[in-house]
């Protein structure tokens, strides 16, 4: 797997554990202390993210941060 379809699966991934919580972009991004458009960018597929920020992001989703690399969807 290349690092595009990397990005790309941690974006999907993300927006549907975001979704299963029924949690807005902007809602994420303010649990998470993270910009919003930045979570967009993330969840296209179109953004780097560093170990914090996907931790971060596991936090504000009360998920172990080693699902949101669980590509089997």
């Amino acid at each position: 797997m290349n690092y595009s379809n990397i990005k790309k699966n941690f974006g999907i991934k993300l927006a549907l554990i975001r979704k299963s919580k029924k949690l807005s972009r902007v809602q994420l991004a303010k649990i998470a202390n993270i910009n919003s458009n930045y979570i967009k960018q993330i969840e296209q597929g179109n953004a780097k993210v560093t170990v914090k920020t996907a931790q971060l992001l596991a936090n504000a989703l009360e998920v172990e941060i080693h699902t949101l690399f669980d590509f089997k969807f």
